[in-house]
């Protein structure tokens, strides 16, 4: 899955195979091959004995002097076998691989409209859940889950539900935010959703949603948070709240991209305002700008940032 992540990462042929496409008959020859005789019964009954994939491979193999990749590709057939076979006694490893296979097919465009996604956050739901009522403390839970996982959960949490929203399914956005929001380190990405589906039903609620959230944000400033919210303040926002959010952004920009993207935001905002003839500076300043390399750092002082706040002004 981390090859997935990052193709230019150094890995061999059976560490980034597609174990689940694979013939169960083709795992069990491979287990052959390492002098594991095992078949779909024998399989069944050690599992029996062991707790999850990790367990059992440390019992097959005991004091086996073998190599570490040898040992590792063991257990890749291990969890694979165990994950088709012992469907009864589901565990963290295994659960965060479905995890991790159902983030990955959504994210190719290929779990829009499969129920699988919304059935493992609800499992994720649950897991977190059953582990704060035996005593642990949610950021710990989650972590202890999310650090087994290859994919960034808590980003891939804020996304699914901004997509949610997107497609106006609130109730289901509101449901994940409600269940997941305690897990969360940065809690204030998952404020801006509850903000977003307010605006829907209460602009006045949400405006003052999001002044509270202007005020966190300029105390303790996140550009891509800065920018996430002056996407949405293009819609539904004051013009208060953008020009501030804007200031501070300004402040946090490193590089060429960040500020072209904020030009971009501020002349849509502009376009919205029927200021036309400041929207149209802003789009020359673009204009201007559009020979730059997207990673240039950005140096200071640069005039086109005071002339982009001034039109916003």
């Amino acid at each position: 899955m981390n090859w997935l992540l990052d193709p230019d990462l150094q890995v061999l042929p059976w560490q980034v195979e597609d174990y689940r496409a694979l013939p169960m008959g083709a795992l069990f020859e491979r287990l052959h091959a390492s002098q594991l005789d095992l078949d779909k019964v024998s399989f069944i009954a050690l599992a029996e004995h062991c707790d999850n994939p990790e367990e059992m491979t440390d019992e097959l193999l005991g004091d086996a002097r073998i190599s570490q990749e040898a040992e590792d590709q063991v257990y890749l057939l291990i969890f694979e076998l165990w994950r088709r076979l012992a469907t009864e006694k589901p565990c963290l490893s295994t659960f965060c691989d479905e995890l991790d296979h159902q983030i990955y097919l959504y994210d190719q465009g290929q779990g829009e409209k499969d129920e699988a996604m919304q059935d493992i956050l609800a499992n994720l739901q649950v897991v977190l859940d059953e582990n704060v009522d035996g005593g642990g403390k949610p950021l710990e839970v989650f972590d202890f889950v999310s650090n087994n996982c290859a994919n960034d959960v808590e980003s891939f949490l804020y996304d699914f539900i901004a997509e949610q929203i997107d497609n106006q399914n609130y109730s289901y956005a509101s449901e994940l935010i409600e269940g997941f929001q305690k897990y969360v380190k940065d809690d204030k990405w998952f404020e801006f959703l509850k903000a977003r589906i307010l605006s829907v039903s209460d602009s006045e609620g949400a405006n003052l949603a999001v002044r509270q959230l202007v005020k966190k944000t300029v105390a303790k400033p996140d550009l891509e948070f800065i920018l996430e919210m002056l996407t949405f303040l293009v819609q539904d926002g004051e013009k208060e709240a953008f020009v501030k959010l804007a200031k501070k952004g300004t402040t946090l920009l490193q590089v060429e991209e960040d500020f072209q993207d904020m030009l971009l935001i501020g002349a849509d905002f502009l376009h919205n305002l029927d200021q036309e003839k400041e929207e149209a500076l802003v789009k020359k300043i673009i204009t201007q700008r559009q020979g730059k390399v997207s990673t240039d750092p950005i140096k200071l002082p640069d005039p086109d940032i005071q002339k982009f706040l001034k039109l916003l002004d």
